[in-house]
């Protein structure tokens, strides 16, 4: 998992849900599709990830989202468009459109095919500068090397 280059296992442990899960304790698919009735009523669904493990949380959310029964394409927009909308800034965000403000993903898979493509991350770009997912070196529009994290020796 990516995950464990960028955060400490004891953290990621503390984080993860338990190895056995009780029979009906997966409520998310009851919630899922609760917002889906939501959005089919023409509520603006958002994504909300909290509390979950950071850089996974906003995947799961979008994946509960198609197994409640929207389109990849609704749970994509319920995670960029629907939230700077909510916020009032879907003028300055929130989609890739010329003179608006874009850190993006890049993808090796496409999400619209599978929603559980979304963390087929290969690069991220951040105001501007390109770095390589794996790592978090920049490349091609420079190369810095990422610095050690706190628990790295």
């Amino acid at each position: 998992m990516r995950l464990q280059s960028f955060m400490p296992q004891q953290m990621l442990d503390q984080k993860r849900r338990r190895m056995k899960i009780e029979e009906d304790d997966w409520n998310h698919i009851e919630n899922a599709k609760a917002a889906k009735a939501l959005s089919d009523a023409g509520v603006k669904v958002n994504n909300g990830a909290h509390g979950q493990i950071q850089g996974m949380g906003v995947h799961w959310e979008m994946w509960m989202m198609v197994q409640g029964g929207m389109s990849p394409m609704a749970a994509l927009k319920a995670s960029t468009i629907n939230g700077a909308e909510y916020l009032g800034m879907g003028d300055d965000l929130g989609s890739i459109e010329e003179g608006k403000l874009a850190d993006i993903v890049i993808l090796g898979k496409d999400p619209l095919k599978n929603i559980q493509n979304s963390d087929s991350v290969e690069m991220v770009m951040i105001n501007g500068r390109l770095y390589d997912a794996t790592t978090m070196n920049e490349v091609v529009t420079g190369n810095t090397k990422r610095r050690p994290l706190w628990w790295e020796n």
